[in-house]
């Protein structure tokens, strides 16, 4: 089924609403992260974007520094933004630190498609033309890419080539709509590539393509038996051992780092690689025997570990849990394809991959520079995520070589062992060094990169040009590796010297192998973006340098001058960098309602620039001159107990913090007047608003928020509602039914909107306020007026419970009068609401399978037209089903993955309801190793469920996306275990709380 450019929009939107915390691992990086995510909400247009941007957390962490980090992408209207990315970074204490801004301005494109995504597909299909089948089915995203070219910052240099990195800047041409399409073909050493190609989503033309196999090199790379005897670590098991490391990594695919056997297969995980007397392989290459004889392991053992001295390198050094940092665990094939010269690291299986090497070239796969090469592209793809192409992708492959070299030195010269990258080469026959896969190239004296002059391999550049971004990233990726090497070793004086830069001809000092590992770690994890190019690379390691050492110091010194020797940016000359003094200030705030004032005083040694003001660490306001002051409505706060900080910058981005100062908002609230309590941004999440409110206040500070308020109409009664909002907004009003389908609209363009809505029979009315346009701090007021019914009714329903049946369809019926009758009951088990019946005699029927084998309470509520509630008495019943079944009916609330109900491996049916459009329902269910999971569903006519069936990460695997609600999705478990499956139904059109939806299984 092709996916419609309205679900892909819907799809990008809910990830922004689900965002939160979702990777924050502490309740202080959970705080953190949300604060962060609101400041930039409410920065949009200080940051130069308008309501349609919104931003989705990709990930956080804290360091060792104590400063946490949140990772943000771009949307726009709810498409990824391409290459778009914000960085926030909260020091130890809370206070915001400047952002890392790589966002997108100036965006005013119609994000509807001309073409669907399968047509993107098949274009993206016919250009491969592959020789066999895809590993994976290909996808397609749609994405906002901005068309750049390299412009001069003066116009007075006319010729590119001879400019700095940092006297030419990516201008955007346009923003083209287009389809980011992924496809891998992992199928033997003809055909083994991962390609990505952006195409115009109204032309179908293709804008880009290129090659994301993260691969060693693009000639080849490998490994042998150089290292003589080496411990790796194993399991024991009833039979000998296994290459599985109980010590690193959890999760994943095998549950620990392991290292298997693809038998010159090209598909599949591989057999985990075993032993019967745990001494592994004879040093000798692999000659094309199968299976687990010696000869096989010698390769696996190299691999083995290669992974494990990565593995400790990054978690001694860098504090780092595994690649992902949280400790996932990955995997090495081994014996991939015959013959096949490379190896390669995929984001897609989160593991590596090693051939053995062409006749007469490699001599294997998997030394430990490969090693620590190709696990540093899940680092980098975890954090940073430079996109493989240009100028970001030739800093994504040195930065593999940079920790490649990295885990030799850590491995061969400090024993694998401690917490810093040693100088010390080792002493052994192999020794570390700053050249790249020269053990495994195959071809002795030489080495297939050299860090420290890259043009001696003949193709890559040792400095940056304008044209480095047009070149494979493997020859882009030079003039950083010998940045690096640079920033570790210095530089010669002598011209003749392979050490020696024309653009820094009287040499520099290095800081040593440790401080510039740790600086360009902090750059890649903490302040890279997806589009980094070499001046921003340039920008985030000086910003890495003095969070870790100083700034003004000969780290900071020293990466200026590293950077200057490959032309870009300027050699260190001082300057006001090594201003580290930060501004003091000091707040205070008058006033308890009406009109507050904020006001604050700051100094600093070379002055303030500006004094930003926030309240419970929300920006609400800027002055830059002194004295530093604004004035806010207090009705834009609630009545409570707020705090405010004032935050003080100077010109060099030091920032002093005042401390925080408690103030009291104590508004009026007039009598009949109802102020809304956030979170209703749902049907069943809505404010109730008794009929004795003819005024209700709200605010829509965030583009994505929607206020809902309940208001109950008797039959034949009549409510008008009049907003009134904001000036500079477009603020919309609608009226929905209990089921969220729209009873009346009102979109004006402005925040001024009138309904009206007359109830044919007794009912729930929800009032729904959403930002069509714009947004701000200065609240909407509803006015609620009735007419007909009853509204002075104060007088409760009486109401009695009886439940029947102790298994299969049990049955609760009720009783109930009113002096002016009854609307509805709804029926309660254990607090939660199971049903409701708006006929006399109010009954209902309820699969006891929802239930647990227990004494449960049943209460009936009933309501009458003026919205009075009368509860029953508690009546007590027993459940005592059978523990197996083939049937089982949906329990909610169960709208995400972790509230997902388990199903029984004996159910062939489920039934559920889809009770709104804003309804998700998951499903938790095991498919044993080797067998097709089939799930058919049919639903309700008139309505548009989609189904999905995702893995245990939340990722969609099948998807079904007709028309309606009959649809169908089918999947292979591949794996060697039982797995966990996801099953998901969404409402993409209607809904009914009366009528099942119905699903089939069978596995």
């Amino acid at each position: 089924m092709t996916t419609s450019p309205g679900r892909l929009a819907l799809s990008c939107v809910s990830a922004v609403l689900a965002a939160g915390s979702i990777f924050a691992s502490t309740p202080q990086e959970s705080l953190r992260v949300n604060a962060a995510s609101s400041r930039l909400m409410a920065s949009r247009m200080a940051l130069g974007l308008d309501a349609d941007h919104a931003f989705q957390l990709r990930n956080t962490h804290s360091d060792e520094l104590g400063q946490t980090h949140g990772r943000f992408t771009q949307l726009y209207k709810g498409i990824r933004v391409w290459g778009g990315d914000a960085i926030t970074h909260t020091d130890r204490h809370g206070v915001e630190l400047p952002m890392t801004n790589a966002l997108l301005k100036g965006i005013k494109i119609n994000v509807m498609p001309s073409i669907q995504s399968a047509e993107a597909l098949a274009i993206a299909h016919y250009d491969l033309s592959p020789k066999g089948d895809y590993t994976s089915q290909p996808t397609a995203e749609l994405v906002i890419y901005p068309e750049t070219v390299l412009v001069p910052r003066h116009t007075g240099r006319r010729h590119q080539e001879d400019l700095n990195a940092e006297e030419l800047t990516q201008e955007v041409v346009r923003y083209t709509l287009a389809y980011h399409v992924h496809a891998e073909l992992i199928n033997g050493t003809e055909e083994t590539r991962s390609q990505d190609y952006l195409i115009n989503a109204h032309t179908g033309a293709i804008l880009k393509t290129w090659d994301t196999l993260h691969r060693s090199a693009a000639v080849g790379s490998g490994t042998s038996q150089w290292y003589g005897t080496v411990s790796i670590n194993t399991n024991s098991t009833t039979s000998g051992y296994e290459m599985r490391d109980m010590t690193r990594g959890t999760g994943g695919t095998f549950g620990n780092n392991v290292t298997t056997n693809l038998n010159n297969g090209t598909t599949g995980n591989g057999t985990v690689f075993t032993d019967a007397d745990n001494t592994w392989g004879d040093g000798l290459q692999y000659n094309g025997t199968s299976g687990m004889s010696a000869n096989a392991q010698t390769a696996a053992v190299d691999a083995h570990r290669g992974l494990q001295a990565t593995w400790d390198m990054y978690k001694n050094v860098f504090g780092r849990n595994g690649i992902d940092n949280t400790g996932k665990a990955t995997y090495s094939r081994m014996h991939y394809s015959t013959q096949y010269d490379n190896a390669f690291w995929q984001d897609s299986c989160f593991c590596m991959t090693y051939g053995d090497g062409a006749t007469g070239g490699s001599v294997g796969e998997a030394d430990l520079d490969t090693a620590g090469h190709e696990m540093t592209h899940g680092v980098t793809a975890t954090s940073a995520n430079l996109t493989y192409s240009g100028e970001s992708g030739g800093l994504n492959e040195s930065i593999s070589d940079i920790f490649g070299t990295c885990v030799e030195f850590y491995t061969l010269g400090g024993g694998g062992a401690g917490t810093v990258i040693p100088d010390a080469v080792g002493t052994g026959t192999i020794t570390a060094n700053y050249t790249m896969f020269e053990n495994s190239w195959g071809h002795p004296g030489t080495a297939l990169r050299y860090m420290y002059k890259p043009s001696k391999d003949g193709a890559s550049k040792d400095a940056w040009t304008s044209t480095l971004g047009s070149l494979d990233v493997h020859y882009s990726s030079g003039p950083m590796n010998r940045c690096f090497y640079f920033l570790a070793r210095g530089s010669s004086a002598t011209s003749t010297s392979d050490y020696y830069s024309s653009y820094m001809p009287a040499g520099m000092t290095g800081i040593g192998n440790d401080h510039a590992a740790k600086i360009v770690y902090r750059a890649l994890t903490v302040y890279m973006t997806a589009s980094t190019n070499y001046a921003a690379a340039r920008t985030a390691c000086i910003s890495a340098a003095k969070d870790l050492y100083g700034a003004g110091g000969a780290d900071e010194a020293a990466v200026w001058n590293a950077f200057a020797a490959i032309n870009v940016g300027s050699a260190w000359s001082g300057g006001s960098s090594t201003d580290t003094t930060a501004p003091t200030a000091t707040a205070s705030e008058s006033g308890t309602a009406g009109t507050i004032t904020f006001s604050a005083t700051a100094t600093d040694n070379v002055g303030v620039s500006k004094v930003e003001f926030y309240v419970d660490g929300v920006l609400k306001g800027t002055d830059t001159t002194s004295p530093y002051s604004m004035t806010l409505d207090s009705t834009t706060l609630t009545n409570a107990t707020h705090s405010l900080v004032a935050k003080a910058y100077d010109a060099a981005g030091n920032i002093g913090t005042s401390t925080a100062v408690s103030f009291t908002v104590s508004n009026a609230v007039p009598t009949g007047t109802y102020i809304e309590v956030e979170a209703n941004d749902t049907v069943a999440t809505a404010n109730v608003v008794a009929k004795t409110i003819s005024t209700i206040q709200g605010n829509l500070t965030v583009a994505t928020d929607k206020d809902y308020f309940a208001l109950s109409l008797a039959a034949g009664q009549k409510v008008t509602i009049n907003m009134t909002g904001p000036t500079g907004v477009d603020w919309d009003l609608k009226l929905v039914n209990s089921a969220g389908t729209q009873l009346t609209i009102s979109q004006g363009s402005t925040a001024t909107e009138s309904v009206t809505y007359t109830a044919t029979t007794a009912m729930t009315v929800y009032a729904n306020v959403y930002a069509y346009s714009g947004v701000s701090a200065t609240p909407y007021s509803l006015a609620v007026a009735y007419s007909g019914g009853t509204t002075t009714d104060t007088t409760a329903p009486t109401a009695t419970a009886t439940e029947s049946g102790t298994s299969g369809t049990i049955t609760f019926s009720a009783t109930a009068t009113d002096n002016v009758g009854v609307t509805k009951v709804e029926f309660y088990v254990d607090g939660v609401l199971k049903g409701t019946d708006t006929t006399s005699p109010y009954s209902m029927t309820l699969d006891s399978t929802t239930l647990t084998n227990a004494t449960h309470s049943l209460v009936a509520k009933a309501y009458d037209a003026a919205g009075n509630v009368g509860s029953s008495t508690a009546v007590s019943f027993t459940v005592s089903n059978s523990t197996t079944g083939t049937s089982y009916t949906e329990v909610e609330s169960n709208n995400t993955t972790t509230a997902a109900n388990v199903v029984a491996d004996t159910v062939t049916k489920i039934t559920g309801y889809m009770g709104s459009t804003t309804d998700l329902d998951y499903f938790k269910i095991n498919v044993a190793a080797g067998h097709t999971v089939t799930v058919g569903m049919t639903g309700p006519s008139g309505v548009d469920y989609d189904l999905y069936l995702l893995n245990s990460a939340g990722t969609t695997l099948k998807s079904s996306l007709g028309t309606t609600a009959t649809e169908s999705v089918t999947y292979t478990n591949t794996g060697t275990t039982t797995a966990v499956y996801y099953i998901k139904v969404l409402a993409y059109s209607g809904s009914s709380t009366t009528t099942p939806y119905i699903l089939t299984l069978s596995r």
